[in-house]
């Protein structure tokens, strides 16, 4: 009979014990569900961006906040012309129509340029080579940039500070003495070829 009273209580928490506490499994089965209902809201927030540019990973905006219709006259005498023709250059005509440029704002001090005629953006690539695509990428992102000798540069987003070969380690656009765009890697803050002017054009109202 001692015996009995004295396991008693132990026998009652035991019972008690089993019954409050989760097993294991349900433990693991309300771990899992929690961890599907978490990357079902991240695959419903991923797919409100398009993955083919992974933009969205960068937070930039998908839509430009704003736009203007602008040509980007370079301190070496060229305005930047971006065409579907030929190597990326620049032109010493202010009248070629590759040089209207549309400028759109994509974030703070982050542009996109799309050339007006061949409807391409100019881009640039992790070795610093310019190209152009009809469809955006974030390869055709560019940080603009307002220097003290009141000239703007413009040097990759993607690829900021990975070139080793300046101090910005900055890409930046930029047009030789000659006129043709110069090799990102070569570039450097302080040279003439990096400095644009953004010279305003008033917008084309559409006939009809």
């Amino acid at each position: 009979m001692l015996e009995w009273v004295t396991f008693a209580p132990i026998i009652c928490l035991l019972i008690c014990s089993s019954v409050a506490l989760p097993s294991q499994q349900a433990v693991n089965a309300s771990n899992d569900n929690f961890k599907q209902q978490t990357q079902a809201t991240k695959n419903q927030r991923e797919e409100l961006v398009p993955k083919t540019t992974r933009v969205y990973k960068m937070g930039i905006l998908k839509v430009p906040t704003n736009t203007r219709l602008v040509r980007l006259y370079n301190k070496n005498g060229y305005f930047l012309k971006i065409s579907t023709a030929g190597r990326l250059r620049g032109t010493r005509r202010i009248d070629n129509p590759n040089t209207l440029i549309v400028m759109e704002s994509m974030g703070p001090s982050i542009v996109r340029l799309k050339g007006v005629v061949s409807k391409t953006y100019l881009c640039m690539n992790d070795e610093g080579v310019c190209h152009i695509m009809t469809q955006p990428s974030d390869e055709c992102l560019f940080k603009e940039k307002l220097g003290a000798n009141y000239f703007n540069t413009y040097a990759s987003y993607k690829y900021s500070g990975k070139n080793p070969g300046n101090i910005t380690q900055e890409f930046y656009i930029a047009i030789k003495k000659n006129g043709k765009l110069k090799h990102g890697a070569n570039t450097a803050m302080i040279q003439k070829s990096v400095d644009f002017t953004v010279v305003p054009q008033k917008k084309r109202r559409s006939s009809g």
